[in-house]
C-alpha cells in the first residue's frame, strides 16, 4: 500500500480545514460555562495533573484528544513534504525554483509545534493571579508586586455583583466607551533576588523582563470590595523559550512575505510575457 497520501498538499489542505472547524468548536465550547472552566483549569495546569480535571469532562478530553490527533497528523505530513520534496530543493541550489523559501517555512512551522510541545509537557510556567495595589505575590524566581492601578474608565461599570457580573460584562466584550485597553494600566516593581525592576502592563499588552511575561487580563472591582479599589487580574509567564518563540514566528513570518513575494514577480513575469 502507497503512503504518498501522507506527503500530499491535499492532506495539508485537509487538516488545516479540519483545524479550523477543530478550533471553531473549541471557542463555540469555551462560551458555555461547565466548558469554560474545566479549560481554565487546564490552562492552569501542568500536562501530567490534567487526567483528573478531563475525568470529569469527557467532551473536553475527545476535543482535545481529536486536536492532538489532527495536529500531529499535520506536523507529520509537513516533516515528511520538507525531506521528500523540499530538502532536494536546496541540496541541488535551485535557488530559482519557486518553492525554495517553503523548506524555511516548513522548519520554522515544525519548530513551533515543537516549542509548544516541550513548553505543554515540560515547563508550562506561568501564574494566574489576581491582586489589589499594594499586593504582591512569588512567581517562580521572581517576586512581583502590584504598585499601582491607573484605571481612567468609569469604575461604576466594572463593579461585580454577588453573581460575579459587572454593567460592563466580559472584558472581551466591553466597547471601547466603556473600557479603552490603551489607557489602563497595572505598573508592578519586580525582584529576582539580584536586581529589582519596575514597569507597566495593560490588557493584553505585555510587560517583559527577561524571561517573564506579565500581562493583565481583566480589571474588576469585586463584590463589596469597592473601598478596596480596582482589582489587576494578571497572567505571569517564565519561560525559557518564550523568546525563541518570537524568533522563529518573526523569521516564518518573513519567509511568508518572501515567498509571497517570489510568486508575485513570477505572476508578473509570466503577465509580461502574454503581453
Amino acid at each position: 500500500m502507497t503512503m504518498n497520501w501522507l506527503f500530499s498538499m491535499r492532506l495539508a489542505f485537509v487538516l488545516l480545514l479540519l483545524l479550523s472547524v477543530w478550533f471553531a468548536l473549541g471557542v463555540a465550547m469555551s462560551e458555555q460555562d461547565v466548558y469554560r472552566q474545566v479549560l481554565r483549569s487546564l490552562n492552569d495546569l501542568p500536562m501530567s495533573q490534567w487526567i483528573q480535571s478531563l475525568a470529569t469532562a469527557p467532551i473536553v478530553a475527545s476535543w482535545l484528544a481529536g486536536l492532538f490527533g489532527l495536529m500531529f497528523l499535520l506536523g507529520l505530513n509537513t516533516a515528511l513534504c520538507s525531506w521528500r520534496d523540499l530538502l532536494p530543493t536546496w541540496r541541488h541550489k535551485r535557488w530559482r525554483s519557486p518553492r525554495i523559501m517553503m523548506l524555511p517555512i516548513h522548519i520554522l512551522t515544525l519548530l513551533v509545534f515543537i516549542f509548544h510541545g516541550v513548553d505543554l509537557v515540560f515547563i508550562h510556567g506561568h501564574d494566574s493571579v489576581v491582586l489589589h495595589q499594594g499586593e504582591r505575590f512569588n512567581s517562580g524566581r521572581y517576586q512581583i508586586e502590584l504598585v499601582k492601578v491607573d484605571y481612567r474608565n468609569d469604575v461604576s461599570q466594572i463593579i461585580e455583583d454577588e453573581a460575579g457580573f459587572s454593567p460592563a460584562g466580559r472584558i472581551t466584550r466591553r466597547s471601547v466607551d466603556v473600557f479603552e485597553p490603551r489607557i489602563n494600566n497595572a505598573y508592578f516593581e519586580i525582584s529576582n533576588g539580584e536586581q529589582k525592576v519596575s514597569g507597566h502592563a495593560g490588557f493584553l499588552r505585555p510587560f517583559n523582563w527577561g524571561d517573564l511575561y506579565i500581562t493583565v487580563t481583566d480589571f474588576r472591582v469585586p463584590y463589596q470590595q469597592e473601598a478596596k479599589g480596582v482589582q489587576v487580574k494578571m497572567l505571569a509567564v517564565h519561560n525559557p523559550l518564550i523568546n525563541y518563540f518570537f524568533i522563529c514566528y518573526c523569521l516564518l513570518l518573513v519567509s511568508l512575505l518572501l515567498q509571497g513575494l517570489v510568486f508575485w514577480r513570477r505572476s508578473i513575469k509570466k503577465g509580461g510575457r502574454k503581453c
